[in-house]
């Protein structure tokens, strides 16, 4: 270890420890233990009676929500006192799809079975492999980049043993700040290996700081604000007309470049408009175009006569109809614009979040849902953009209390529901992700 290692380990250990006292002043660690006993006997309970036995058809929406609320703080029905696995950035469509996948897909079912009982550290890791190479080219979010969903799953069948930080992502940042010894290279280890290996490692590492308990509880430690500020940054800014923000402060900003439109992005972005255009007519909307699109996305959308509306039946100031008139695609039932996209197929992915953004800051008590529309591979980057401390400052409120990401590929699967015509809009809501931190 270098010189200059030491002195930063032991302040950052020295700091750590020394907020342990004040955390388990705020945690009732008992109180909390008892309810994740009663959540994993519901979890189990549901997994072994609901997911794993076959043909029994298809899970009811309302028994996978309890579920889910029980995984995601972001579940519908949870309040801030909810007790939760973590926010894991899932739609609550996604987890319903999720359960249903595997309930039909026995080779999934019986991988993810055994590993959620291995408690041999090596089959353990061997089991996720297996499952990560089952369920390639499965897009059921079973398995990802960042773990979010089956470290979720793992934690809520034993919140004694498996930590509640789900993020492999956070996990690393997290043993990084300890400067914890690795014993495997994490950038070539495979994802079982780190899953399993990071939750030793980790959970153990908290241990060693003086605090003693469940994974839950260790967990929650790491997120608890004074410990969060220490390895996440985060500012507090002041208000003068509501309680302060706490904003995520980005540590490095990169530049934006000026990008040439890729033509083929640009093709699906138009077919994404196209798209949109038709589920809100479907479901009764009248629909406004720009109209420098309507031309090309006209090409790919047929309307019925009324369906595309050709000016505005709203009345705002001159600057407010220039910016709302730019928007890519608008649903409106009785002169009231109901929901608001902006589809982004350049990697800068600004404009339209500004576009959101300059819109709430013109006409704060607007109520309106807005969603930007994205490829999966740029669905951090628009999350993280809507985080940015810039937008928590709006007049009418945080961008991220009212704008979600929605993908291009749910938007086309709710394109695909049956009867999509006697769907509501809040169908979109069951897709739709906030940008909300993943802890």
């Amino acid at each position: 270890m270098s010189g200059g290692q030491a002195p930063r380990l032991s302040m950052n250990r020295a700091l750590m420890e020394g907020l342990v006292a004040k955390y388990l002043e705020s945690y009732d660690a008992p109180a909390k233990d008892a309810i994740w006993r009663q959540h994993s006997a519901t979890f189990r309970r549901f997994w072994s009676e609901k997911v794993l036995p076959q043909g029994t058809g298809l899970i009811p929406d309302d028994e996978c929500d309890l579920i889910i609320r029980i995984l995601d703080r972001n579940g519908k029905g949870n309040t801030k006192a909810s007790e939760a696995v973590a926010r894991a950035m899932v739609p609550q469509g996604v987890w319903r799809r999720l359960f249903n996948a595997i309930h039909t897909d026995q080779e999934l079912a019986m991988l993810a079975d055994s590993a959620f009982k291995e408690t041999d550290l090596a089959r353990k890791a061997a089991l996720i492999d297996q499952l990560y190479k089952a369920n390639e080219g499965k897009k059921n979010w079973l398995t990802g980049e960042s773990a979010n969903v089956l470290d979720a799953l793992l934690a809520a069948y034993d919140p004694v043993n498996n930590l509640t930080v789900i993020s492999l992502n956070d996990r690393k940042t997290q043993m990084d700040f300890l400067q914890l010894e690795l014993p495997f290279d994490w950038n070539r280890a495979s994802f079982g290996q780190r899953i399993v290996q990071s939750n030793v490692l980790l959970r153990e590492g908290t241990r060693s700081l003086g605090l003693n308990g469940t994974a839950r509880t260790l967990s929650s430690f790491w997120y608890f604000s004074p410990v969060k500020e220490l390895w996440k940054p985060e500012d507090t800014v002041k208000r003068t007309d509501r309680e302060d923000v706490s904003v995520t402060v980005p540590e490095k900003v990169e530049a934006e470049k000026d990008e040439t439109t890729n033509e083929t992005e640009l093709r699906e972005s138009l077919q994404i408009q196209a798209i949109l255009a038709e589920i809100g007519a479907q479901m009764g909307f009248q629909i406004w175009l720009p109209r420098a699109d309507q031309t090309r996305v006209l090409t790919k959308w047929k309307p019925e006569e009324g369906e595309l509306l050709d000016q505005l039946p709203v009345g705002f100031d001159q600057a407010t109809m220039k910016t709302i008139e730019q928007i890519d695609v608008l649903w409106i039932k009785r002169k009231a614009i109901v929901r608001a996209f902006e589809v982004e197929h350049t990697t800068s992915i600004y404009s339209g979040i500004l576009r959101m953004a300059d819109l709430l800051a013109m006409q704060p008590n607007l109520k309106i849902s807005l969603h930007i529309v994205a490829p999966v591979s740029r669905r951090d980057k628009v999350l993280r953009e809507i985080r940015r401390p810039v937008f928590m400052l709006l007049e009418g409120g945080s961008l991220s209390d009212t704008c979600t990401y929605l993908s291009y590929d749910t938007v086309a699967e709710i394109r695909g529901q049956k009867n999509l015509k006697y769907l509501s809009d809040k169908v979109l809501e069951d897709y739709e992700e906030r940008a909300g931190e993943a802890d």
